[in-house]
């Protein structure tokens, strides 16, 4: 599998689609992995494996059409499509089944059978204190923010990132070297307007390509990235268990706030939101918690419901419970801070410098307090965001995100009026495109300029033209043809000119 940037692929989904089945059989022995790759599918997907998990006869793609309604098929038939390319589905001679090792995998995982390891081993030393989940979150916080800090260039009050995260900064563009240290780049800039979760899975994808050029094994890297997102947010898991491979991946995931282990008690670690909410609504994963029944109803519910309605399959940690606890242990920085005005004003009730900071790409900031900043969104300093590769789409979905909890209640979250003309402001950049091109002008003669000017017309090759002013614009590709009859007449005037004189001597 080549590791070049060309070869990369940009999400999870599109990553696993390019291993080679013998590899996905490999990644599908392990029930952390299915299950963590189950929770990373849409409903659709999800609803179809549920339907299939406990059948052990294939079954006619014509009769799995069916379970859709016609106005849901094209949704259907995509989805089934994703789920064989994932290697997931398997269709042979008009029916369909799930791969047999993904199937046995998924069920051990839903039961709490099979090789339970898989989701991590619970730390059981004699000191089994547990760090408060505030603490956890706030490690978290202050590890990726301080990585955002150096990439805005306000790192002065921060410690500078460690090698390994420079490293994939720079090999992900998100950073690159120059003259005066590393500098952020366009793909930066829009790394920075993503919610946390997609920063982490560029990350994470970047990290794989690291494990490639590295000559690690792929699969180890991918189960264990896997058995990470998996694990119980809060719980301490051995480190006694894990390979070489794997405790240098977790040395530098802690670089990141991943995963927080404390230098003198090594034997231990704990996952940090950051990583533990990746692949569902909560960051508690509990494969045991869910019963068998529990699996057995939504199987149930698959068959019986069509595709397209609003009931969904139950899987473990979905529950609201389990979400309100999650909401609770985030740190205030996930909390909405931002309110959006119809005049396109913005206030942002936050004292963080990082956050101040990731306004000011594209907020015009007008005043400052203690822990409240005011602005604008104006037409230069949305141009200017835009002009940096940040899209009216990313803009839009950060104050959306990050819209004060007084403003989530509307909708639209934001004032239709500020999404118009960001949008309009995006487009009125996008219908200018620049195009080089050569200036003529200071004809010494006016019947210069119109030789020139009926040549450039004759080849096509004039962009703006004045007359009154003797002024020509041409292309870059008409730009040599006009040089080399500016030298021709200028040959023939040289040459006028010394028959003249001849002539008078």
């Amino acid at each position: 599998m080549s590791a070049s940037e060309e070869d990369f692929k940009s999400t999870i989904a599109e990553y696993l689609e390019a291993l080679p089945p013998q590899f996905c059989r490999r990644v599908f022995s392990n029930p952390a992995a299915c299950l963590a790759i189950f929770r990373l599918l849409s409903t659709v997907g999800k609803q179809l494996i549920m339907s299939m998990l406990y059948l052990e006869a294939p079954i006619k793609l014509n009769d799995v059409h069916h379970w859709a309604k016609h106005s849901h098929l094209r949704t259907l038939k995509s989805k089934i499509h994703q789920l064989r390319k994932l290697h997931i589905l398997v269709e042979e001679k008009g029916t369909v089944s799930l791969n047999p090792i993904f199937r046995e995998q998924l069920r051990n995982a839903l039961t709490g059978g099979g090789d339970f390891s898989s989701f991590g081993v619970p730390y059981r030393g004699a000191d089994d204190s547990k760090i408060a989940a505030g603490r956890l979150a706030r490690y978290a916080d202050e590890r990726w923010e301080a990585i955002l800090h150096f990439m805005v260039g306000r790192a002065a009050d921060v410690r500078p990132p460690s090698d390994s995260v420079t490293g994939i900064l720079k090999m992900s563009r998100l950073m690159d070297e120059g003259s005066d240290g590393m500098r952020i780049t366009n793909s930066g800039f829009q790394f920075l307007l993503q919610d946390s979760a997609s920063q982490v899975w560029t990350v994470l994808l970047q990290y794989l390509r690291l494990a490639e050029i590295q000559d690690m094994d792929v699969v180890e890297v991918l189960n264990f990235l896997f058995q990470l997102v998996s694990l119980q947010l809060g719980k301490s898991y051995s480190t006694e268990r894990l390979t070489g491979n794997q405790r240098k991946m977790l040395d530098e995931l802690r670089d990141f706030g991943l995963v927080y282990q404390d230098e003198k008690d090594p034997k231990r670690f704990y996952p940090t939101h950051l990583i533990a909410s990746l692949t569902s609504g909560s960051g508690s994963s509990e494969p045991a918690a869910a019963s068998a029944g529990d699996g057995k109803d939504a199987v149930a519910h698959g068959k019986t419901g069509a595709v397209g309605d609003t009931a969904r399959s139950k899987i473990p940690g979905s529950s609201v419970m389990a979400k309100q606890r999650f909401s609770e242990l985030l740190a205030p920085s996930e909390k909405g801070y931002i309110v959006v005005e119809t005049n396109c004003r913005v206030y942002a009730y936050t004292d963080s410098p990082l956050h101040i900071a990731i306004l000011n790409l594209f907020v015009h900031l007008v005043s400052r307090f203690s822990n409240f900043v005011t602005g604008v969104l104006t037409r230069t300093s949305v141009r200017r965001a835009l002009s940096h590769g940040i899209t009216a789409d990313q803009m839009i979905a950060f104050l959306t995100t990050h819209a004060h909890p007084q403003m989530q209640g509307n909708v639209p979250v934001l004032p239709i009026t500020v999404t118009d003309q960001i949008r309009l402001w995006e487009k009125e950049k996008n219908s200018l495109h620049p195009s080089p091109a050569h200036l003529y002008r200071e004809f010494a003669q006016k019947a210069d300029f119109e030789r020139v000017f009926r040549y450039a017309q004759e080849i096509n090759v004039i962009l703006w033209a004045s007359i009154e002013k003797r002024q020509i614009v041409v292309s870059r590709q008409g730009h040599p043809k006009i040089v080399d009859f500016i030298k021709g007449l200028k040959n023939q005037q040289k040459q006028h000119h010394q028959q003249q004189q001849q002539q008078q001597q």
